[in-house]
């Protein structure tokens, strides 16, 4: 039997279907089928009956799904730990970060960074994704650090170093009614429609916290991701909460006091405690630490 035959048992057995799992798989369902035969062949029993469209484990099935669920994943730990001990000897650097961080903070660290070590050969890769999606890559060993928030809870295998934070504060049209005012209170938002970030995110709970320590229930009509968050104020769609982080308010915008927020928005460096860095990681680790001193 093959590892690509127990893989295909297992998700087999995790759909019920062999259309929707070859289309997962990315294969034919005519390859999958005459795998699963090998396999039954090969075992001597069947793993499978059928009912209409759907297929059950049979009792012999039921008894090799968990010896086959381990092999699949003793492979998967394999493939990781190879991963890993590549990253190591290549002395790459994987990192993730969550937006909106401040203008060009990562740009700048990396231009700084490569200053300090041109001499060495050292290759970065990024992208930009939410804090719950940095913080399962790093789980995962996908990421060597997440430039991100706090996540929904504490993860014990998770380090979190404070890098900065900064304040939340309202942000309104100036052609809106609310844009006349000079300060508001939590009440006054109930007047009109607001807009929040994607539900569940870092930023989207925090304000739901906000809101219930007010004890107010606002009309949020949109939602939408920090990236366009400003666009949707501009076009007289609501007012919403902005971290400010020193990216420039669009035209038209205008910053409103109230003197109840006062959540402030933190940027971690995120890192898993179990992990060993490579050289050229912990180097990474370390001129961050700096940079940002000074960057503060």
């Amino acid at each position: 039997m093959t590892l690509a035959q127990l893989n295909y048992f297992v998700k087999v057995a995790e759909n019920g279907h062999l259309t929707q799992t070859a289309k997962e798989l990315l294969i034919a369902q005519p390859s999958l089928t005459q795998a699963i035969r090998k396999l039954e062949e090969e075992l001597g029993f069947l793993l499978f009956e059928k009912k209409g469209r759907v297929l059950f484990l049979t009792k012999e099935g039921k008894e090799f799904l968990p010896y086959a669920k381990e092999v699949v994943e003793a492979s998967k730990r394999a493939e990781q730990t190879k991963e890993h001990i590549y990253q190591r000897y290549t002395g790459n650097i994987r990192f993730a970060y969550t937006r909106p961080m401040p203008p060009n903070y990562i740009p700048n660290l990396l231009r700084e960074f490569f200053k300090t070590n041109k001499d060495k050969k050292i290759n970065i890769e990024s992208y930009a994704a939410a804090t719950s999606v940095i913080l399962r890559d790093l789980k995962e060993d996908k990421i060597d650090f997440g430039f991100c928030s706090i996540g929904e809870k504490e993860d014990p295998d998770i380090k979190m170093i404070t890098l900065m934070e900064y304040p939340i504060k309202l942000v309104v049209n100036q052609k809106d009614v609310l844009g006349k005012m000079k300060q508001l209170h939590p009440e006054d938002l109930m007047s009109k429609p607001g807009i929040s970030y994607t539900e569940g995110s870092a930023m989207d709970r925090e304000i739901n916290e906000f809101f219930k320590e007010q004890e107010i229930t606002p009309d949020i009509h949109y939602r939408t991701s920090s990236e366009e968050i400003q666009n949707f104020i501009a076009s007289g769609l609501g007012w919403a909460f902005i971290a400010q982080n020193g990216t420039p308010m669009k035209k038209g915008l205008k910053i409103l006091e109230m003197p109840e927020m006062t959540l402030k928005r933190e940027t971690c460096l995120a890192m898993r405690k179990d992990r060993q860095l490579s050289k050229n990681a912990q180097n990474f680790l370390k001129f961050t630490l700096s940079y940002n001193e000074n960057f503060l």
